[in-house]
């Protein structure tokens, strides 16, 4: 799955990168363009360093890479020829909430994939029991600082896009976390019963 993750995310990366050449002529959109264009970066030039690469069927591989092309067109379409942002907009509470969301979502992500990481010995295949940051609220902590991220994003744009893109970031991801949640229950009878799926302390 990871190495499905970084193909798309190579191809978003790249497909964004002739729209943000052209930012430095529209110095308010900086920072809407640097927020969307480090999170595919950082899987494209850091996760693909650190992990390995699974055998993921051609279908899957093929509608990752279609979606992030579109997504990474739209976004950078819109945010380049279609929004239209005051000189203050970087003082609005949407856009500074969105920002620490953005963050906060990131730096969940980013830990989150780390424990994972290291969850295993070198040569151990079997499952364990993630703990550790966001773990200890719920069963997928990458995923729900996914979803933070690109919630973030979207408040922080005020965009129909990236709203767009939040909402189906968290119809693909939010049952996979349910799944992952209702796997580990089932295989772990220590596996914490306060843990919740996505969401701390509701779902």
């Amino acid at each position: 799955m990871s190495g499905l993750i970084q193909m798309a995310q190579k191809t978003n990366f790249r497909l964004f990168l002739p729209h943000a050449a052209l930012q430095q002529r529209q110095p308010r959109k900086k920072c809407h363009f640097r927020s969307f264009a480090c999170r595919p970066a950082e899987m494209t030039f850091v996760y693909s360093l650190l992990t390995k690469g699974r055998p993921s069927p051609l279908s899957i591989v093929v509608s990752a890479v279609i979606f992030c092309s579109l997504n990474g067109f739209l976004q950078g379409h819109y945010l380049l020829h279609c929004a239209q942002y005051k000189t203050d907009w970087h003082r609005d509470t949407r856009f500074l909430i969105g920002v620490l969301m953005f963050i906060s979502g990131m730096a969940i992500n980013i830990h989150s994939d780390y424990i994972l990481r290291n969850l295993r010995k070198p040569g151990e295949v079997s499952y364990k029991i993630p703990r550790g940051g966001m773990f200890e609220l719920v069963s997928g902590a990458n995923f729900f600082g996914e979803i933070i991220e690109w919630c973030g994003f979207a408040v922080a744009t005020w965009s129909f896009p990236a709203f767009t893109f939040a909402f189906f970031t968290i119809c693909s991801i939010g049952p996979r976390a349910y799944h992952h949640h209702r796997y580990y229950l089932q295989k772990f009878k220590d596996y914490p019963k306060s843990r919740k799926a996505v969401i701390p302390f509701m779902l």
